[in-house]
């Protein structure tokens, strides 16, 4: 088996019958596919090998070339430096270099040659020693020019002893010195330049124009350039300045950076037309100083006939006579000419710079400005920076270097900063407005959230019943000064009786007390931005006046603008506050629905506060009128002048922003009393349709009203007199009277005198319509009318409605020409009709002068009661009452108050009069009765006569009927107030 298996051989080294012999088809399609593979692996590894041979092959010979390049550009290098330094050695022989003495023509002998040049040698090298502390005294000075010249010399020297290669060895021998002497000066053009660059950058004006040109020349000359590029150079440098000035991370005064941007920038125009600018080449002929002063100082550095000697300071120096010739006469010498800037590229460049500046000051100023945050201030800036252009001189010049350098006139308060100022004068003036307005909001919040009925603040308490506040006496009512004679003082300033009589509130002033001391902040804030006032000299009353302001710029020109702004911002901020109160409003309209009294309570006295805040907002907030009429007040001056307050006697009404505004106040009014109004007038109707309608015997009793006893006399055909005693109606029913008597205490509780007369009467046309509406559903159908209950209206219900009817069409009559009034007097006289079918027609007859009697009575002895009422019509109670008889006067005494007839009406006092008779009223009447079914009549003489019960004796007092007249006059003055 070994011998078998060593003689097998593999398949790729056996012939092809052996494969056939030895192997299956299929062994040997798989052998073949093997053997194909290793074929074509042979294939790529020899392709492989031949490439990255021919690859290295390539690269050697690119090598190979290169370096023949190389080595060639080396030779030609190393021949051209060559060439270079012969040159250079023939130059420094022309002009007398440090280390070359000229032989002289008596033949000197070679020792003093040798002598002369290692003397000059030193001197130089004494002269290197002391460069530094020359150059850092001229560091310390500013002196950067000067500075320069020497760092220049100084090269100049060391690179003279360094260039004869003959005897640099000799001379690094004798003097090893002089390359650490290098080293140590060599660095001053870093420093130099800095020092300059950062002159460059200066904020505060330091540098005169010529200082700026030596700086620009040391620059020039350190790194030989050309005007133009210094040119570009110092714009980029103020640009940077400007951005520095700007910066908000400066921990300075914002009136000293705004300050130094503004320097830089009138100084940054002044030194470019100063240094730059070439007259004469720009065709302009002025007397003296044509050329700018850059090219002048250059020309100076430049200028070879001035001798070193002036810059080293030598004379006298025993090593100044041995220094060559070279180093005496040694001046800069520039690569590149410089050549004058045309005075288009100036312009050019100019315009891109101040463009760049505008953008910056834009973003920069702006920003500043954000940090301060009053008017005030921002005036003391703008009269800092009016201060700072009047010291720049003549505007005409101004203007005309303007011209020169940018191609334009600037005006540095209008074109850069006058609108960032106004914005920032706009911002916080609408700032101050909106915190006004918020915490106006929030000030009413908190008293609504506070206005409750167990409230324990004294000032609200006053809220839910105003009679507490108006009936208690206060050292404050009235001002010490003017107690008698009457003032045009605002109403402020009138002591609390006033604000008592218009009902304003503690609470209410409180609140405007808060609204007119934000406006008076703000109208103090803007004050000094606005106006500006001097003393008169020799008035020693105080009196002031405007001063013209004459400058760079009017800083009063803003004014009317920023007036107007307050104007639109005040409107703004007040819509704010009746926006609130509407909403509020609206709120607490919807909260009458829940049926809680305490809830309601609370409900209508925020609702009166509201009405009463904007009625006093107007008049307690003079500074809001202030405000609004800024404008009109300044357009009306001749000349610049604060906004005064406006006089009571000017008319409010020609200016139609502030009637705007007193009547968006007055809407909102409006709408808070009507709210209060349908709320009330909901209450008190539902309440009194509720006891007309009682029919239980505990109501009926309740309202029971007491009825007159009257005796009268009838006589028969046959002359008989027949006594008999009749019941009429004396007074209105007790839910009337109570209804009119609460309605009466809900006025007074919310200063009745004080409301609007459109708003009492809307109330009571609301309540009468209230009222007619409810009677004329409790009588429908005369004598058939049937209650809910079935049982029939009766003749005693119905004479008690009637009077109630006449009673209520007398004491608040209604007779205006409007249609709901028509309406009103048509549906009441309807009611009147319908009650009348009820009453037996000869009762009706009978008991009619009784009761007109009596409700002419009622009326006069209910007119102060219901004064707040009846006094809307002054003619409806006095004319009610009966006339004096003829003959008869009827006398008053009259307190003489003819000192203060201005504040008090003549006061009546009350006089015995004779009791009249109630015949005076009633006439005689007939009347015929049906005694029985046929044609027999009876004629009754009624003749009335007064009852001869006490209760009608006191009532019969003129002291009475004198108060009910009073009270109507004094009631209906306070309604016209």
């Amino acid at each position: 088996m070994a011998t078998d298996t060593h003689r097998i051989k593999p398949p790729n080294e056996m012939d092809t019958n052996s494969l056939f012999d030895k192997m299956t088809i299929e062994e040997i399609r798989d052998t073949e596919k093997k053997i194909r593979l290793d074929i074509e692996k042979k294939k790529e590894d020899l392709r492989v090998m031949v490439g990255e041979r021919y690859r290295d092959l390539i690269e050697a010979a690119d090598t190979i070339k290169d370096m023949k390049t190389s080595s060639e550009n080396v030779t030609q290098s190393i021949g051209h430096m060559e060439d270079m330094c012969k040159q250079l050695k023939q130059n420094y022989m022309v002009r007398g270099v440090s280390y070359h003495q000229k032989v002289k023509a008596d033949n000197t002998t070679g020792k003093k040659k040798q002598e002369a040049e290692f003397y000059g040698v030193a001197a130089q090298i004494k002269l290197l020693l002391d460069m530094p502390e020359k150059i850092w005294s001229s560091n310390d000075s500013r002196d950067y020019l000067t500075a320069t010249q020497l760092y220049l010399l100084a090269r100049h020297v060391n690179t003279s002893l360094q260039l004869n290669s003959q005897r640099s060895a000799n001379i690094l021998s004798w003097f090893p010195v002089l390359t650490r002497q290098w080293a140590a000066i060599s660095h001053f053009k870093n420093t130099i330049l800095q020092g300059c660059r950062n002159s460059l950058k200066d904020l505060e004006g330091t540098y005169t124009d010529k200082q700026i040109a030596e700086f620009l020349c040391s620059i020039l000359l350190l790194e030989d350039s050309t005007p133009r590029q210094v040119f570009n150079e110092f714009l980029l440098a103020r640009t940077k300045a400007l951005q520095q000035a700007l910066h908000t991370s400066l921990h300075g005064n914002i009136k000293d950076q705004v300050s130094s941007v503004v320097r830089l920038l009138i100084n940054t125009v002044h030194q470019i037309h100063a240094v730059f600018y070439n007259t004469a080449i720009a065709g302009e002929k002025e007397k003296g100083g044509q050329c700018n002063l850059l090219s002048e100082i250059l020309e100076q550095v430049l200028n070879k006939s001035q001798e070193a000697g002036g810059l080293l300071s030598l004379q006298g120096s025993i090593s100044a006579k041995c220094l060559p010739k070279s180093v005496k006469d040694f001046r800069p010498v520039l690569r590149s000419a410089g050549s004058t800037i045309s005075s288009q590229h100036i312009q050019d460049n100019c315009q891109q710079w101040i463009n760049t500046c505008i953008n910056d000051i834009k973003s920069g100023v702006g920003k500043l400005l954000g940090f301060v945050n009053t008017v005030k201030r921002l005036a003391d800036i703008r009269d800092s920076l009016w201060e700072l252009l009047t010291q720049d001189g003549d505007e005409s010049q101004w203007d005309l270097i303007c011209r020169r350098v940018v191609n334009k006139t600037l005006r540095v308060w209008g074109d850069f900063l006058q609108p960032l100022f106004v914005d920032r004068v706009k911002q916080l003036i609408q700032y101050q407005l909106e915190t006004a307005a918020e915490l106006t909001k929030r000030n009413v919040s908190k008293v609504m959230i506070e206005l409750t009925p167990d409230t324990n603040d004294s000032s609200l308490q006053h809220e839910t019943n105003l009679a507490s506040y108006l009936w208690t006496e206060s050292s404050g009512d009235i001002a010490a000064s003017s107690v008698w004679t009457p003032s045009n003082k605002s109403l402020a300033d009138g002591g609390g009786l006033i604000l008592k009589a218009r009902a304003f509130t503690p609470a209410v002033q409180s609140l405007c007390r808060h609204i007119d001391d934000k406006l008076k902040n703000l109208l103090e804030d803007n004050k000094p931005y606005l106006q500006v006032e001097e003393e008169e000299e020799g008035a020693g009353s105080g009196v002031k006046k405007t001063l013209d302001t004459p400058g760079p710029f009017d800083k009063y020109g803003d004014s009317m603008l920023i007036l107007t702004y307050v104007q639109s911002a005040s409107t703004t901020a007040v819509q704010d506050v009746l926006n609130y109160l509407t909403e509020q409003l609206k709120l607490w309209q919807k909260s009458f629905e829940i049926p809680d009294p305490t809830t309601n309570f609370s409900t209508e006295n925020k609702i009166l506060l509201v009405g009463r805040l904007c009625s006093a907002l107007a008049e307690l907030a003079p500074h809001l009128q202030q405000c609004i009429l800024g404008p009109v007040v300044w357009q009306k001056s001749d000349t610049v002048r604060s906004v005064k307050k406006v006089s009571k006697s000017s008319k409010q009404t020609e200016h139609p922003e502030w009637a705007s505004v007193r009547t968006k106040l007055d809407e909102c009014k409006l709408q808070a009393y009507k709210f209060w109004v349908d709320q009330i007038t909901k209450v008190s109707v539902s309440e009194f349709s509720k006891a007309l309608h009682a029919e239980n015997l505990s109501s009926v009793v309740e309202h029971a009203t007491r009825w007159d006893e009257v005796d009268i006399q009838e006589e028969t055909e046959e002359g008989k007199k027949h006594s008999s005693k009749i019941m009429v109606p004396m007074q209105p029913s007790w839910y009337l009277h109570s209804l009119l008597f609460k309605l009466c205490q809900d006025l007074n509780k919310v200063g009745g005198q004080a409301l609007p007369r459109s708003v009492v009467q809307d109330l009571l046309h609301k309540m009468t319509d209230g009222i007619v509406n409810v009677y004329q559903d409790f009588v429908k159908g005369g004598k058939r009318r049937v209650r809910k209950s079935g049982l029939p209206l009766t003749q005693q219900q119905a004479l008690q409605s009637l009077f109630d009817i006449r009673y209520l069409l007398q004491i608040i009559p209604r007779k205006d020409d409007t249609k709901t009034s028509k309406t009103y007097q048509k549906k009441a006289h309807s009611i009147c009709e319908s009650l009348e079918e009820v009453v037996d027609p000869f009762d009706l007859d009978v008991f009619s002068p009784y009761m007109q009697v009596n409700l002419h009575r009622q009326s006069q002895r209910t007119a102060v009661i219901f004064g707040s009422l009846a006094a809307l019509d002054k003619q409806s109670v006095v004319s009610t009452g009966r006339a004096p008889a003829a003959g008869q006067h009827e006398q008053h005494n009259v307190l003489p108050l003819s000192s203060c007839n201005s504040r008090f009406p003549l006061l009546p006092l009350s006089t015995q009069q004779s009791r009249s008779s109630m015949q005076s009223y009633v006439p005689s009447q007939t009347i015929t009765r049906g005694l029985d079914s046929g044609n027999q009549s009876l004629t009754l003489a009624v003749e009335a006569v007064l009852p001869k019960s006490a209760s009608q004796t006191d009532l019969s007092s003129s002291l009475y009927d004198k108060l009910g007249s009073m009270g109507s006059r004094f009631f209906s003055k306070l309604q016209d107030k």
